[in-house]
């Protein structure tokens, strides 16, 4: 199995370390960022195959990045996955692109199989279909 890297951009430093220790432990390889900026710079220099997104963060806010990540060529395929404390932001946030729309406190399991979905849903190479 390819070891998928994860981006997590959160600006609580304990929500960076605890979704890290678990995404490692499940395999996947994980970098950081704590604001707009990083996510930006991050996203471009790691090349991720996921990214998850907090609502707020310093900078401009999660659904300014997911915009601008997904109207940029090298980063319109990233699946992201939105894990925040604010609710009602889902219709924006698939209005996006978005591919999971989860609240804190979340569920472990429930964000794995979050991320599992949008891996194999967005990663699989487009197929024909015969009807």
């Amino acid at each position: 199995m390819a070891k998928w890297k994860i981006l997590v951009v959160d600006d609580e430093q304990d929500v960076l370390k605890a979704l890290k220790v678990r995404l490692k432990a499940n395999g996947y390889n994980v970098v950081l960022a704590c604001d707009s900026v990083q996510a930006f710079t991050v996203a471009n220099q790691e090349k991720p195959d996921l990214i998850i997104l907090d609502v707020m963060i310093p900078g401009g806010g999660g659904f300014v990045v997911a915009e601008r990540l997904k109207q940029s060529t090298a980063t319109h395929h990233i699946p992201i996955i939105f894990l925040t404390g604010i609710s009602g932001g889902e219709e924006r946030a698939y209005r996006i692109g978005a591919s999971g729309y989860l609240m804190k406190p979340y569920h472990p399991d429930e964000l794995l199989e979050t991320i599992h979905r949008a891996l194999e849903t967005d990663k699989k190479p487009f197929q024909f279909q015969m009807a």
